[in-house]
């Protein structure tokens, strides 16, 4: 992978803040407490008033000198709610003050949706802060990993959060809801599920994984079994006429037809997030933690230092370059453009560092080859010949990356020779 160029235009403009480090719920596939860093225990349990003059402050500046006219802050924990009504109440009201008229700041929250009854969501309505809440599925789906600390399932709670949200006249919009994908699950119960609840949109997350630590992937299932899981979803969101938002699938599309964003779990555009701990401490995505204990400490504090001093930090420009920093193999790759690469976090090994293809590449690849094929199936075929376009089967780009692999290993094998 080649040096990266810390003269290339970096800018943020979305902060996770982490305003609270601990959490009463334990869920077995949390980054933040159960994949290896623990370094959420030496830090302060809940972002002090000092911190949060500090990074908007930060913010401001940052704002000022990028010319940036609307900023998103995401209240993220452990779990947010738990440090109390006042906390958001302050933070909203300095935010304003601080950065109106200049830039507009926008809010959001993701919560576990436990704590939730009608104070919260009149509060929120009030503050306009957009509400997510995380539930993985069914009863018997969601309570599988989704537990508390005495490892009882936190589907019931859950499920009454939802419904006060759903019926408070006072939020912006419906919750939007968040989905780790459990590939033990039926993703056709799991949709219509879903379906019931009526969110203004979902979000499916394939669950954090590398190459030291790889996903879970049964004997029974394929070996794209996160792909053959998204595809039945998208099958029949795609032919119910999108009945809510399904970011990673509204991603992909849009990058197939050569427009728009791209989520999370796509290399893609520049990452334009850091995340705040509570300490001030600021970071890359907090994902990276699966890579080592103390993996995203980069050594900047809102408390005496500016955001762009993240991108100083190989770790910081390396995730926002993430889509330009990809591998020889993937560079080959003919959905490169579209994938980006996958998830910084996903690509990494003790090995080769990010030097690596994303751990769910072969999903990747069978996914969006499935939704391109999909789009094209809904344009005239006399359309698709006038506009060059080569249907590209998910067979058909396996073997060209089986090709360019075995290339690879012999150009590899001759530089060793040569080296010798």
């Amino acid at each position: 992978m080649k040096a990266l160029d810390s003269s290339v235009a970096t800018k943020c403009a979305l902060l996770v803040l982490k305003i609270a480090s601990r959490c009463n719920l334990n869920c077995t596939y949390c980054y933040m407490y159960n994949l290896g860093d623990s370094t959420y225990r030496n830090q302060p349990k809940i972002m002090s008033d000092q911190v949060v003059d500090a990074l908007l402050e930060k913010v401001r500046n940052h704002c000022v000198k990028h010319g940036i006219e609307v900023f998103d802050f995401n209240f993220h924990g452990g779990e947010p709610l738990l440090v109390g009504h006042q906390f958001f109440e302050k933070f909203v009201s300095k935010a304003n003050k601080i950065l109106l008229p200049f830039t507009t700041p926008i809010f959001s929250i993701q919560t576990n949706g436990t704590l939730l009854d009608d104070e919260w969501c009149n509060l929120l309505g009030t503050l306009n802060i957009h509400l997510g809440i995380s539930l993985d599925g069914t009863a018997e789906i969601n309570d599988m990993y989704r537990i508390d600390h005495a490892g009882k399932g936190s589907y019931k709670d859950i499920i009454k959060g939802i419904e006060t949200a759903m019926a408070s006249d006072k939020l912006l919009n419906p919750p939007g809801l968040l989905s780790v994908i459990n590939i033990k699950s039926n993703p056709v119960e799991v949709y219509n599920h879903f379906l019931k609840i009526n969110p203004h949109n979902v979000d499916f997350l394939i669950p954090d994984a590398n190459y030291d630590s790889p996903p879970l992937k049964p004997d029974y299932l394929s070996d794209q079994p996160y792909a053959d899981w998204l595809i039945q979803i998208f099958d029949m969101w795609f032919a119910e006429k999108k009945p809510f938002g399904v970011n990673l699938f509204e991603s992909l599309v849009s990058a197939i037809l050569g427009k728009g964003d791209q989520c999370d779990i796509l290399g893609g555009t520049n990452k334009e997030l850091l995340v705040i701990e509570t300490n001030g401490g600021i970071e890359p995505v907090g994902q990276l933690k699966i890579c080592k204990n103390g993996f995203t400490k980069i050594g900047i504090n809102v408390i005496g230092n500016e955001l762009d001093e993240a991108f100083d930090n190989d770790l910081g420009l390396l995730f926002h370059l993430s889509g330009q920093k990809t591998c020889q193999f993937c560079k080959a790759c003919p959905i490169l453009n579209i994938c980006g690469g996958g998830y910084l976090p996903h690509r990494f090994s003790k090995v080769n560092g990010f030097n690596n293809p994303s751990i769910y590449c072969k999903d990747l690849l069978k996914l969006i080859t499935h939704i391109q094929n999909k789009l094209f199936d809904a344009i005239p075929e006399a359309l698709l010949k006038e506009a060059g376009v080569i249907r590209l089967s998910f067979e058909k780009a396996e073997k060209m990356l089986k090709a360019n692999e075995y290339l690879l290993e012999v150009e590899d094998k001759e530089l060793e020779l040569f080296a010798g």
